[in-house]
């Protein structure tokens, strides 16, 4: 395939994917501070506790008490501090913050119009729901090509590209663009890559689950107290820390608690480390570690992580958010480009 079919291809690519990469990429690149967005946003509702004290058994049965038919998961619960809720049903999902040492409730919020929850919903489904959900990850797939397209297209020039030896030349702003688009596209490469590669293979899952029809929870309430389940995992397994508790959804559904092991990598996710308790007796019967999963398993977990940069410190946080601004750059870019050649071409 010769530079100039190439080319037509790119473009194209270019111009199919341009306005979602511009509302991808910028909610990604906000997204990259979820974490400090949330611990602001979040402040007014914190309650500090200077005995480090955590009730979380009386939090649970106030929350099973106030919303029994909600599904329920615990998504934060350090000692002093308020716990946080996330509570859940087929159409809906709340932010409920209940005081540590009182057990009463400080805050209940719908979490689909909380800022950050609003961004996620914007970057994954663009809104729109099932049909958003797919456009996301066939638009994923189409900057995947234009990616490997432009790899394959600009490979003479890209170590000159990194070494700084492709001239801006501001005299023509064709070239100025071309230059400047061909300087973002091979330093966000990489980054770039891991990205898309890791945003199509989330968005997959976040598509197919929206195939699905949502199933109703029917939770009951525990008979068993969460805190000694944690106290018995943290006996029997000193080097975990519990991060998050998923309470059973029905009858027939375990507790479940994830977190990590002090000696997991840094880029496997929390979520995959499962103790499975029998929420009727408290007794563990399965306990998996990502450490010791399959490879499939491994790389499963890696996904989020990877993507949306969870680990690391501020400086990570930063260098993703830059990569995240690439990709509407490279679109606004191509576009200026492309629209510029197609004017010299009518002459």
């Amino acid at each position: 395939m010769n530079n100039r079919i190439l080319l037509k291809y790119h473009s194209y690519l270019g111009i199919i994917t341009g306005v979602f990469l511009l509302i991808i990429g910028l909610s990604g690149a906000v997204l990259a501070f979820h974490k400090e967005i949330d611990a602001v946003l979040f402040k007014e509702y914190q309650v500090y506790e200077d005995a480090g004290v955590l009730e979380l058994d009386k939090a649970i049965k106030t929350i099973q008490n106030q919303f029994p038919e909600w599904e329920t998961r615990i998504v934060r619960f350090n000692k002093g501090e308020s716990i946080l809720f996330n509570l859940r049903l087929p159409d809906a999902r709340r932010y409920v913050f209940v005081h540590p040492r009182t057990g009463h409730v400080i805050a209940n919020i719908d979490a689909n119009t909380y800022f950050t929850k609003w961004i996620l919903k914007l970057h994954y489904s663009l809104h729109a729901g099932t049909v958003g959900r797919i456009m996301v990850f066939v638009i994923g797939i189409l900057y995947f090509l234009a990616l490997i397209t432009g790899v394959i297209l600009y490979r003479k020039v890209i170590v000159k590209t990194l070494l700084f030896r492709v001239k801006l030349n501001r005299s023509r702003r064709r070239n100025f663009y071309s230059a400047l688009h061909r300087y973002v596209g091979v330093w966000a490469l990489l980054l770039n890559l891991l990205l898309v590669v890791t945003g199509v293979f989330i968005s997959f899952n976040v598509a197919k689950a929206g195939l699905q029809t949502p199933e109703t929870p029917a939770p009951v309430s525990l008979n068993i107290s969460v805190e000694t389940c944690i106290q018995k995992i943290k006996n029997e397994y000193p080097d975990f820390e519990p991060t998050y508790i998923r309470l059973p959804k029905n009858m027939q559904s375990d507790l479940v608690v994830n977190g990590v092991f002090s000696r997991d990598p840094f880029y496997l996710s929390e979520y995959y480390n499962t103790f499975k308790i029998n929420s009727q007796t408290g007794d563990i019967h399965s306990v998996i570690k990502i450490s010791e999963a399959s490879v499939l398993n491994k790389l499963n977990s890696m996904m989020i992580p990877l993507h949306f940069g969870e680990y690391g410190g501020f400086g990570i946080t930063l260098l993703y958010c830059i990569i995240g601004l690439s990709g509407p750059f490279l679109s606004v870019t191509g576009f200026i480009i492309w629209k510029k050649k197609r004017k010299l071409n009518k002459y």
